[in-house]
């Protein structure tokens, strides 16, 4: 699931995987970002708003979004648009059947989840069955032994603004997870065991420190305050009065032909995720249809508007931190200019949500492929809400990438970069293959290890990749070599 790092690129700074960089591509993986029955079905609160597929935006959204899917970057695509009351649905690319997508498509939705947990939280917090600022420890079993630092307890706002001091995923983790469906059994006995044994990486409420492992904490230890498991009181205090009959955590039999195949970042197809106690960190399956309403219901909260769960989207809403800038709600990211949003990753969907409330406008994009390049497309999106000019775009071509292959070392270690097509990889010693994803004519962004390669020329000749990890620049000079093997691959 997507750390929410903001709509522009932004790069890891975890030194594990500069490390792991440094070991000439000995690369270490972090991974990324509990079925119940189908949600109940339920009316909106109040009509939905108009669907228009035929928009007045659908030609430059296109212009937006058409480089994606030509580029390979995304198998399918929906783009949301909401301005003031009026939503915009456009589909690219390729959904279930091999028609494009639209507005009723299921995705997976991976870390937006997390603002719906954010939405539980306050809920109970107006019913007064909890507090922001009560012990975590209070809502667990006797005996249940929660981690502390500097003889500070964590608490429940610490555990939506993501400075618990909680690591990003719980120690045990590991050592159970299937690469291909990481958190389906992660059980509550595993998480009372690493509760027990976690170190925590800062005191808590000293460190923004994005975590996973602490919102699926959050979730689990809601439901059993409330009385259920997560995803039943979710259900009943959130989703079913929000009128969101189309997010669910498990799709019935009858609503699977509606399910997107999630691809990862080469386009390849891969299981979908299921999830057990850390469901509140990214369990979610929902359309861009459910997520405007969402969109729509938060702008009326923001607005002042009285109508379901609004108290507690005001809640939500309201800065936490003591910034000047950038923020944190209970659930939602604020960006610098005021703008709401959350994004989420899963092994084969991508998902962005986001909402203006000086503009009375949002974007929602639900991806069918596991890359976070989609996350560029929101900011284009609000200014072509706003009718400022935006440039289309502009990816390398096969023909501009075929100059890139061949021989590079990166601190004594040969790296080869591969083309297939219009793709770009890159292989290692003892590691697998890498696909490097366009960003521009000679920037491309490496998904699983969230780093920038740049390839620099000297008199007109590819001279070097350097790989860029948040303030750190690695760079591996060009080696020319006999051509004894290809340095192409068939195309896929």
């Amino acid at each position: 699931m997507c750390e929410g790092f903001g709509l522009t690129l932004r790069i890891s700074r975890n030194k594990v995987r500069l490390a792991a960089m440094r070991a000439a591509f000995g690369l270490l993986f972090v991974l990324a970002c509990g079925s119940s029955p189908h949600l109940p079905a339920a009316q909106p609160s109040k009509p939905a708003a108009k669907l228009d597929p035929d928009g007045p935006h659908r030609e430059v959204v296109t212009a937006q979004v058409r480089p994606y899917i030509d580029a390979e970057i995304a198998s399918g695509l929906v783009i949301g648009l909401y301005d003031a009351g009026n939503v915009e649905i456009y589909g690219f690319g390729k959904g279930p059947g091999s028609a494009p997508p639209n507005g009723n498509t299921l995705f997976e939705i991976g870390s937006v989840t997390k603002v719906y947990t954010g939405l539980l939280l306050a809920d109970a917090v107006q019913r007064r069955e909890v507090e922001l600022d009560q012990p975590v420890a209070e809502l667990l079993p006797p005996g249940i032994t929660m981690p502390m630092r500097d003889k500070i307890a964590i608490t429940l706002r610490q555990l939506a603004l993501h400075n618990s001091g909680l690591p990003r995923l719980p120690p045990g983790i590991a050592k159970i997870a299937d690469a291909a469906d990481p958190y389906a059994r992660y059980s509550e006995d595993l998480l009372y065991a690493d509760l027990v044994q976690t170190k925590l990486e800062a005191t808590p409420g000293t460190a923004v420190l994005y975590s996973n492992y602490g919102f699926g904490l959050l979730g689990f230890a809601l439901g059993r305050k409330i009385g259920g498991s997560y995803q039943a009181v979710l259900a009943q205090r959130v989703l079913t009065p929000l009128g969101l009959a189309d997010t669910y955590f498990a799709v019935p039999a009858t609503q699977q032909a509606r399910v997107a195949q999630g691809t990862n970042g080469d386009l390849a197809p891969v299981p979908p995720w299921k999830f057990d106690a850390l469901a509140g960190a990214g369990a979610l399956i929902s359309t861009v249809r459910d997520q405007l309403r969402l969109v729509d219901a938060e702008l009326d909260s923001n607005a002042g508007g009285k109508g379901t769960l609004r108290a507690q989207m005001h809640l939500t809403q309201e800065p936490q931190l003591e910034h000047t800038a950038a923020n944190e709600g209970l659930g939602w990211q604020i960006d610098n200019v005021g703008r709401y949003w959350h994004n989420g990753g899963t092994g084969g969907f991508h998902s962005f949500v986001g909402f203006d409330p000086k503009t009375k406008r949002g974007v929602v994009i639900l991806a069918s492929t596991a890359t976070s390049l989609i996350d560029h497309l929101a900011d284009n999106l609000y200014k072509v809400l706003a009718k400022e000019q935006v440039a289309s775009p502009r990816f390398a071509t096969a023909a501009e990438i075929s100059p890139f292959a061949g021989s590079y070392d990166l601190q004594g270690s040969k790296l080869k970069i591969l083309t297939a097509g219009k793709r770009l990889y890159v292989d290692g010693p003892g590691v697998p293959r890498f696909r490097l994803l366009p960003i521009s004519d000679h920037e491309f962004w490496i998904e699983e290890l969230q780093t920038v390669a740049v390839f620099e020329r000297e008199a007109d000749k590819v001279a070097r990749i350097v790989f860029v990890l948040g303030e750190h620049r690695m760079s591996a000079p060009r080696v020319e070599e006999p051509r004894d093997h290809p340095e192409s691959l068939p195309n896929p």
